[in-house]
């Protein structure tokens, strides 16, 4: 959670609590389409207080660590987990596009430098 979190705030230049909503969103969409599967996506995104607060908080030094999305085949085994991890990280991907695109068009409307 916190890398999405990290990663959304650095390439959409949204806040921490922006991204955290949307991720948020991103699993309740996932839950509702495969509600069979719940369980697991609450267990891939469980948000912790430190989580959130880490979020806000500029890091200096990044430890490499496995992605959240990496870990998806983990707890869902099989092909099943496999299909579920590439929707995740297509689902990642495009919420990435969707926030650049706003940022640009928000940018464009304010008159704004988008850097």
């Amino acid at each position: 959670m916190q890398e999405l979190i990290n990663r959304l705030t650095e390439k959409a230049g949204i806040s921490a609590e922006q991204a955290t909503k949307s991720l948020e969103t991103i699993k309740d969409f996932v839950k509702e389409k495969f509600p069979m599967l719940g369980g697991a996506v609450d267990n891939m995104f469980a948000a912790t207080p430190e989580t959130v607060a880490a979020a806000a908080t500029p890091k200096t030094e990044e430890k490499p660590a496995e992605s959240v999305m990496d870990k998806i085949s983990d707890v869902i085994p099989g092909q099943a987990g496999e299909k579920v991890e590439e929707f995740a990280k297509n689902a990642a991907h495009k919420a990435e596009e969707v926030f650049d695109s706003v940022k640009d068009k928000l940018s464009g409307m304010f008159g704004g430098d988008k850097k």
